[in-house]
């Protein structure tokens, strides 16, 4: 996992909005891939690999907030980054508080927004390499005896 390249994924029922943010976010050295439908989205990404989600807020099928929601049930780490042509403080306020990693007004200023990818993936790649050495820290605990993971309790209380 730790191998995988960054994957920028953005998810917006206009074409051109995908187009446009793919072709910028491309030529500053990210890869990405784009998804016009979120129920295609939900079905077909690959959520292993590291990255980030570039998510419009209105869009048929689902919102951007339904979206974040059901990756919310499945336990889904990519930090999201809201878009909307439509938005306000407190729609901006719910998607945070939900766990979005920001909120843009569309069409978002190419250089924040490439900062803003930055910084997500960074956190999304940090995040993942603590959660897999808390794993092998778990795993090696529980290998230890009763009275091994007593004594390693007592010298981590000091």
């Amino acid at each position: 996992m730790a191998n995988l390249t960054p994957l920028v994924r953005i998810v917006d029922d206009d074409p051109t909005i995908c187009d446009s943010q793919s072709f910028f976010l491309q030529l500053a050295g990210w890869q990405t891939v784009t998804y016009q439908d979120p129920v295609t989205f939900l079905e077909r990404d690959d959520w292993d690999r590291p990255g980030c989600i570039i998510l419009d807020v209105r869009m048929p099928s689902l919102s951007g907030l339904e979206v974040q929601q059901e990756l919310n049930k499945r336990g889904v780490d990519l930090p999201i980054i809201f878009l909307s042509a439509h938005g306000d403080i407190e729609m901006a306020m719910n998607c945070v508080e939900q766990g979005a990693f920001n909120f843009l007004v569309k069409p978002p200023i190419p250089e924040k927004l490439k900062d803003l990818v930055e910084k997500a993936i960074k956190l999304n790649k940090s995040q993942r390499k603590i959660k897999k050495e808390t794993e092998e820290l778990q795993k090696l605990f529980s290998q230890l005896t009763s009275t091994e993971q007593m004594v390693a309790r007592q010298v981590a209380k000091g």
